[in-house]
C-alpha cells in the first residue's frame, strides 16, 4: 500500500485503489456472518417494508455487534488512509453492509448517480472506504464513478456522467476509497448472486454521525481507544450547559481539539 498514492488519487481523481486490507479469514467470516445478521433483519422488518423504505440492501450500524467488526475499526491500513486523507480525529459517519441482489431491490438512491455529502470548495471533508467480501467486477454490480467530479460543485449533466464513469474491479477484500463528493453510483448486479461490501464512511470530528453510536453500542465503554474515538467518543454532545462545564479532558464529552482541518485542503 502507497500511503502518498492513495492520497494523490483522491485529490486529482477523487478516488484510489488501498490494496488488501482483510485476510480470507476474516473475508469469509465476515461473508458468512452478514448473511445471518442481513436475514434476521429480514425477517424482523420484512421484505416489503425495506424495500418501500429503500432498506433491503442495507444493514446499518455494524458497529452494534463489536467483536470483528470492531476489530475491523482498528486495521491499521484503514487507519493509514484516513489519517493521511483526513486526520486522525475523523469519524466514522455510518458504518454499514451493501447486499446486492438483482433478484430483489429496493429504490436506494445509491442506484443512481448521487454524491455522499455537500461539496466544500478546495478541501476534503469525508471518505468512503468500501471493502468487497467477493471478487468485484461490472457484472456483481460494482461501484461506479466518475473521476474527477469531486472537484465541482455541481452535479455534471447525466449523459456525461453515464459516457465517463468507470467501474470498480478487484479480488476479494481488496480495498476502494473515494471522496464522498465524487458522482457515484452501485452497479447493476447480474451474476444472480448477493454481492456482500462493508461500506465505512468517515467525516472531520466535528460532522453530524447518521447514529449515535456511543448509545447504540454497548459495547463502546469497553472498546479500545481508537475504537471509541472513530465511533465518535470523543464528540458526544453534552446534554446542558454544566455538562459542557465539564472541563477534565479526561471526562468530558466533546474533547478539545477536534475542529481539525489538518491534511484536508488538496487545491
Amino acid at each position: 500500500m502507497n500511503i502518498k498514492d492513495i492520497v494523490e488519487g483522491l485529490n486529482i481523481r477523487g478516488a484510489a485503489n488501498i490494496g488488501k486490507i482483510i485476510s480470507d479469514e476474516e473475508i469469509a467470516w465476515f461473508f458468512e456472518d452478514l448473511k445471518i445478521k442481513k436475514q434476521e433483519d429480514i425477517d424482523a422488518f420484512g421484505v416489503e417494508t425495506l424495500k418501500a423504505n429503500f432498506s433491503l440492501e442495507t444493514l446499518s450500524d455494524l458497529g452494534r455487534f463489536a467483536g470483528k467488526y470492531y476489530d475491523l475499526i482498528a486495521n491499521e491500513k484503514i487507519n493509514e488512509v484516513v489519517n493521511a486523507a483526513l486526520n486522525d480525529k475523523a469519524v466514522i459517519h455510518s458504518y454499514n453492509a451493501i447486499i446486492l441482489d438483482k433478484a430483489d431491490k429496493s429504490g436506494m438512491v445509491g442506484h443512481g448517480f448521487h454524491r455522499d455529502m455537500p461539496w466544500f470548495p478546495n478541501c476534503r471533508t469525508s471518505i468512503i472506504v468500501m471493502i468487497p467480501l467477493l471478487d468485484y467486477n461490472s457484472q456483481n454490480g460494482s461501484t461506479q464513478y466518475v473521476p474527477g467530479t469531486h472537484a465541482h460543485k455541481d452535479m455534471p449533466a447525466l449523459e456525461f456522467l453515464e459516457n465517463n464513469a468507470l467501474s470498480t474491479s478487484g479480488k476479494a477484500g481488496e480495498a476502494f476509497v473515494i471522496d464522498s463528493t465524487t458522482w457515484h453510483r452501485a452497479g447493476e448486479n447480474t451474476s444472480g448472486k448477493p454481492r456482500p461490501m462493508i461500506v465505512i464512511k468517515y467525516t472531520l470530528a466535528p460532522f453530524k454521525q447518521q447514529i449515535e453510536f456511543y448509545l447504540s453500542n454497548p459495547e463502546i465503554e469497553t472498546a479500545e481507544p481508537l475504537v471509541k474515538q472513530r465511533l465518535g467518543w470523543n464528540v458526544r454532545v453534552p446534554h446542558n450547559y454544566l455538562e459542557n462545564r465539564n472541563w477534565n479532558q479526561e471526562t468530558r464529552k466533546f474533547k478539545s481539539g477536534q475542529y481539525d482541518m489538518s491534511n484536508t485542503y488538496f487545491k
